[in-house]
């Protein structure tokens, strides 16, 4: 089918050399999460003192590859935010938006809810679509493997790994799943620190470790989820009629043919994308 198209990728596509008009700078902040793109999914954490290799940029953000001897990471390229970094400065390299916005693709076996997608829920006796912003309420299985760490390894000759060196205090009584990895081995999640605001931090756990909370069925959006062509304009927090939905191009969500247990497809392909339900 050729929604599977791309998933086999080589590795070695997302750790290209760097550009010749990369400019050295580090990290500054405690901890800058590494996207696979600018604002979306995290791939990896980088930590303070870090140095980076500035490569691109796209308004806030900057296109980097770490270099760390003190911890590791499964990928050392992505985008971090420019007030991240200590002088943010993209002088001389190239401006990059539009690069890796497919990138996911080598990274995400199942997500919590597709790219672009709406839940019909009722809210305060309204019924209506509203958009998926967030992360999927899940508990953690108690135990010392399922403490979350701030990255993860990947093996060409084994499953994906949580790295135990990098595990890190959150408060696990507030967790949210967002996608596991391509292999299915770890989970991507977020929690706020422990005793701290509720801000939460992207970090990794085994993928065995997520489980439903409270009363659901599944550890992703297991009410009605539709994927829509043209999400521009509506905003978050509002009930949205069957009818705007039809308008935008809306295809029902597809539950990810390879991981199942863990939540829909990002992103099929047009051809590949179920029939809108309503």
């Amino acid at each position: 089918m050729t929604w599977a198209v791309g998933l086999a990728t080589a590795i070695g596509v997302v750790t290209a050399p760097v550009s010749q008009a990369a400019t050295t700078d580090t990290i500054s902040s405690d901890r800058a999460t590494v996207r696979e793109y600018p604002g979306r999914l995290v791939l990896a954490n980088a930590a303070k003192g870090d140095r980076v290799d500035v490569t691109g940029y796209c308004g806030g953000w900057a296109r980097v590859r770490v270099t760390s001897n003190a911890h590791k990471m499964a990928t050392p390229v992505g985008w971090v935010l420019r007030e991240n970094l200590t002088s943010g400065s993209v002088s001389g390299v190239p401006e990059q938006c539009g690069t890796d916005g497919e990138r996911w693709r080598d990274w995400v076996g199942a997500i919590n809810a597709p790219f672009h997608s709406l839940r019909k829920v009722t809210v305060d006796g309204s019924t209506g679509w509203r958009r998926i912003v967030f992360g999927t309420g899940v508990t953690l299985t108690a135990s010392a493997e399922c403490t979350p760490s701030l990255n993860y390894t990947r093996h060409s000759s084994g499953p994906d790994v949580v790295d135990p060196a990098q595990r890190v205090d959150l408060d696990l009584s507030a967790v949210s799943y967002r996608y596991v990895t391509d292999d299915g081995s770890v989970a991507l999640v977020s929690a706020p620190r422990a005793g701290g605001s509720t801000y939460g931090v992207w970090s990794f756990v085994p993928s065995s470790c997520v489980q439903p909370k409270g009363s659901r069925q599944h550890v992703y959006f297991d009410e009605p989820v539709v994927q829509l062509t043209n999400i521009n304009g509506l905003s978050t927090g509002t009930a949205y009629s069957d009818a705007t939905i039809r308008s935008r191009g809306c295809s029902a969500a597809l539950i990810s043919p390879t991981r199942p247990k863990f939540g829909y497809w990002p992103d099929p392909q047009p051809e590949n994308r179920p029939s809108c339900p309503v």
